[in-house]
């Protein structure tokens, strides 16, 4: 069976040679897709130049025309760098404060003065924890070192799910990246350790568990991943998760003192009251809590319907987990359901989707493409900057009905039988 798996990989980058629009099932079988290697390097390639463009005038208005209403890039990293020096000064705990952190802020980057809004410090202490080593270096350095070896992680870990040579492009060119770059977040740093996690499951489910526990800095982005390692029977991987979890917190708790640990539940109770009333940049927030918000319902009603798509999530995840089904389907479906479960999602974290691509693709280019297949992967592909250009223009948040709509479509496929060829359990995991 694991030369099956071998011939899988060999028949993806065999097709993937003439074209993600060919067809698994054969030569001959479907006339090729539009979507061909040469689309695939040229609309990624385009994305590329207009990034370069987007920089180069940013560069232009803000060093040389001066432009004081042009803010700086990587903004979000402020909170990263600043939570880091306190920490590394003997005061963790003044990271939560916000007066005391927008001090360091100010001093780093003096935009902060005229900026209308804060930049608060909303992850648990094991964030700080792991970001403490940012403030030996200088803020713009310790910006490259972060976004760069996160970004090689996220790629080397979407190469790994998808080896073939064209599918470089597509991953460079994807706009989630070049929104967490922007943005200056850790996105890719939580998306890598996510698609890791997957990766290595089914070849060494200790260190699978080791990643999905060091992504419960993100916990709202992490929960999912104990419950899919229980329903297919993954001891050894949830047993690592769960050591990994309580070995960080307690490690954090006593670097920075329990405080922090309060400090740190009293800052997310303030910044989801801010949500909730509106006082966010809303358009942002690709949730359904949010998508019922915009349009103006109670706010009972947003967490109610909220709280029925998360479970809708969780069913899936527990029914694709638990019965046999094609290993890509599965991936595809737990990191897609981790986007549906918390209301207040940033846009910055649509990266994900990178690896539900992947995984889509793979199962896709492997088992054969249902019609409608790659324009919806090419939806997703561009969903992070659809929704940052258009959903504060037309004043409706739609991305959840993407993110919704790719896990009811998994869900359909797993139901359907479209997982025919099934691969054997692996060190516990039935794939």
């Amino acid at each position: 069976m694991k030369a099956r798996r071998r011939t899988d990989v060999h028949r993806a980058r065999t097709v993937m040679r003439t074209g993600i629009g060919s067809s698994a099932r054969g030569s001959g079988a479907a006339p090729p897709h539009w979507l061909d290697v040469r689309r695939l390097r040229l609309y990624p390639l385009t994305a590329l130049i207009c990034y370069v463009i987007l920089v180069m005038g940013w560069i232009v208005r803000r060093s040389i025309l001066h432009q004081p209403d042009v803010p700086p890039l990587a903004l979000d990293f402020l909170p990263f760098w600043s939570a880091s020096y306190l920490g590394l000064h003997g005061h963790a705990l003044d990271a939560y404060d916000v007066i005391k952190l927008t001090r360091i802020e100010t001093v780093v980057e003096p935009y902060m003065r005229d900026l209308n809004g804060i930049l608060p410090w909303l992850y648990p202490p094991t964030m700080l924890l792991l970001v403490l080593p940012l403030a030996w270096l200088p803020y713009w350095m310790a910006y490259g070192v972060f976004a760069i070896a996160a970004l090689l992680l996220f790629i080397r870990v979407v190469r790994k799910i998808a080896p073939w040579p064209q599918a470089i492009w597509p991953i460079l060119g994807f706009p989630g990246i070049a929104l967490v770059l922007v943005a200056g977040q850790a996105a890719c740093l939580t998306a890598g350790l996510a698609g890791l996690s997957l990766w290595l499951l089914r070849r060494h489910a200790g260190w699978a568990g080791v990643c999905a526990g060091l992504l419960f800095v993100k916990p709202h982005l992490a929960i999912l991943f104990p419950l899919a390692f229980l329903c297919c029977h993954a001891w050894r991987a949830l047993a690592a998760c769960l050591a990994t979890v309580v070995a960080t917190w307690l490690l954090s708790l006593v670097a920075f003192g329990p405080d922090t640990l309060l400090a740190f539940l009293h800052g997310v109770q303030a910044a989801q009251g801010t949500v909730a009333e509106g006082q966010a940049h809303l358009f942002r927030m690709p949730t359904v809590f949010i998508m019922v918000r915009m349009m103006h319902a109670p706010i009972w009603v947003a967490y109610a319907l909220h709280a029925v798509s998360a479970l809708a999530a969780v069913a899936v995840v527990a029914n694709a987990w638990r019965k046999p089904c094609a290993y890509p389907l599965r991936a595809a479906a737990l990191v897609t359901a981790s986007l549906l479960i918390s209301p207040y999602l940033y846009d910055y974290d649509m990266v994900w989707l990178g690896l539900v691509i992947a995984w889509l693709c793979v199962h896709g280019v492997t088992r054969g493409w249902q019609v409608g297949e790659r324009e919806w992967l090419v939806v997703l592909w561009l969903a992070p900057l659809l929704g940052l250009v258009v959903v504060d223009f037309v004043g409706f948040q739609f991305l959840p009905f993407v993110t919704l709509t790719t896990l009811v479509g998994i869900h359909l496929k797993i139901r359907s039988g479209a997982q025919a060829v099934l691969t054997p359990p692996i060190g516990g995991v039935a794939s």
